[in-house]
């Protein structure tokens, strides 16, 4: 069975289970194994607001009994799954709550605490709510009765979230959606007044493949306000730098970041540092043994030892198949001259998609004469910083969400257009020719045994690989809260 045949066929199953459910519990999970399904395996199918208004209508009139308390009054509540020290979405986060703290009162509830999270130093009350999905759900109903806007930061996956969004702006509350996982399957652009984008993909993703009552361009902050604009002398014999999750730099056909420093390394004496990716990741293994000593690949890193990192650095080379949305444009805030492929793909992020060039190729070649002092660095760096500084500083971008919760909708910066050239199925077409369906492991515990029990009988008469039915009945028999 092809792997979109096998995928189509659960999330029929999946979508089913939904709407048949005898508890909102069970369909609440039902619907937050579907989205994991679909968040997971990046096929290029990107929301079903038509599924989600059908569960609506069937829940959405439901007593959410809670013991949580109102909070205060305050203009912006942002709700969120989970939070992080690292990675772009968390940051994200933190950021927007520093600049919103000069248009009104904040507070932050956390969806599904766990011991990682990481609560920065947020600018107002926070909440972090426990329970079965039903039991968050009216929680946040509840909590949520005293705020002007509600800004949601869900996982793709967050059925809980979504579906108190829908019922708080069905009460009249203003809900904004933010789209910060906007390559992806996810839950909830429908339920909100407006999507906030942050990129020119996402923008035409939402525009064509999604639901939106409307959409507002947001951005992501790259610098902070008080932060002095660095100068950075990049030493040429400094490392060559790179930050993403394991993920972003897994192989793909036409793009693989170990093949390229095969290619690269014998031409210059550099040192490469990355961050995120780990020995765990078998890609890694012909470069390491090829160059030992000269790959050093770090894992996980506070940031503060990233900023050390950086200001020893020769360049910056962006993480590829999956680029870095956030990282890249901070490493150019920061002064170090970037390099990166898919001059005519890119997803329109930031003014810093002006440093791509067109092919691994020539981004190799370039990169390789600047490092052995053969030829200037090749883009306008000071002018794409400048773009930063005024468009992407924190307080630019908590000025477009403040607008766009008084219905003031800004639309796309011009000059992003053009570069956000890449198409919605960038990642489908890396997705089908990796040919394998991820299905979700540790969203199964909230389903009843008669949800398991109607859920089984499905998936018995359906037309389905072996493997994956018997992995669907060990999570079943296995995953319970």
């Amino acid at each position: 069975m092809h792997c979109r045949e096998e995928l189509n066929s659960l999330s029929d199953l999946l979508s089913s289970a939904v709407l048949k459910a005898n508890s909102l519990e069970d369909s609440l999970t039902f619907l937050r194994l579907y989205a994991r399904l679909h968040w997971d395996n990046i096929s290029g199918f990107f929301g079903n607001d038509e599924l989600e208004r059908s569960h609506f209508d069937i829940w959405g009139k439901t007593e959410l009994a809670s013991d949580q308390r109102v909070l205060p009054e305050v203009d912006f509540l942002h709700v969120a799954t989970q939070t992080y020290v690292q990675g772009g979405h968390s940051r994200l986060l933190w950021k927007l709550g520093d600049g919103l703290s000069a248009f009104g009162s904040q507070a932050l509830i956390v969806t599904q605490p766990r011991k990682r999270n990481h609560i920065a130093n947020f600018p107002g009350p926070v909440v972090r709510l426990s329970g079965n999905s039903s039991q968050r759900a009216g929680a946040i109903v509840a909590a949520a009765q005293n705020a002007r806007s509600i800004l949601l930061h869900n996982h793709p996956d967050d059925s809980a979230a979504t579906f108190a969004a829908r019922i708080l702006r069905a009460q009249g509350k203003k809900v904004l959606f933010v789209n910060h996982a906007d390559h992806v399957f996810t839950l909830g652009p429908g339920a909100g007044d407006v999507v906030l984008e942050i990129c020119m993909t996402g923008w035409k993703t939402t525009r064509d493949r999604r639901h939106a009552h409307a959409q507002s361009f947001m951005g992501i902050p790259i610098v902070d306000d008080d932060q002095p604009r660095p100068v950075h002398e990049a030493p040429k014999d400094g490392p060559i730098v790179s930050v993403g999750g394991p993920g972003k730099f897994e192989p793909s056909d036409e793009l693989s970041f170990p093949k390229f420093l095969m290619d690269l390394l014998p031409h210059v004496r550099n040192e490469v540092i990355l961050v995120g990716p780990s020995h765990k990741e078998p890609w890694w293994s012909e470069v390491l043994e090829a160059f030992p000593g000269r790959v050093s690949l770090r894992g996980r890193v506070a940031p503060e030892e990233v900023a050390e990192i950086m200001r020893s650095a020769s360049c910056y080379v962006d993480s590829f198949p999956l680029d870095g949305g956030t990282a890249y444009p901070q490493a150019a805030a920061a002064g170090l001259p970037g390099f990166a492929p898919n001059a005519f793909d890119a997803s329109g992020v930031s003014p810093t998609e002006k440093l791509r060039f067109p092919t691994l190729d020539a981004m190799r070649e370039a990169l390789i004469a600047y490092l052995n002092e053969e030829a200037e660095y090749p883009f306008d760096l000071e002018a794409v910083r400048d773009q930063l500084w005024e468009d992407f500083s924190t307080s630019a971008v908590a000025q477009r969400v403040a607008n766009a919760a008084e219905g003031n909708y800004c639309e796309r910066l011009p000059y992003l257009v053009p570069l956000g050239m890449r198409d919605s199925d960038y990642n489908a077409r890396r997705w089908d020719v990796l040919g394998r369906v991820h299905l979700p492991k540790r969203q199964w515990k909230g389903l009843s045994l008669r949800g398991r029990h109607q859920f089984w009988k499905a998936v018995r008469e359906a037309s389905l690989p072996s493997e994956t039915r018997k992995t669907i009945a060990k999570r079943l028999l296995l995953q319970w809260v």
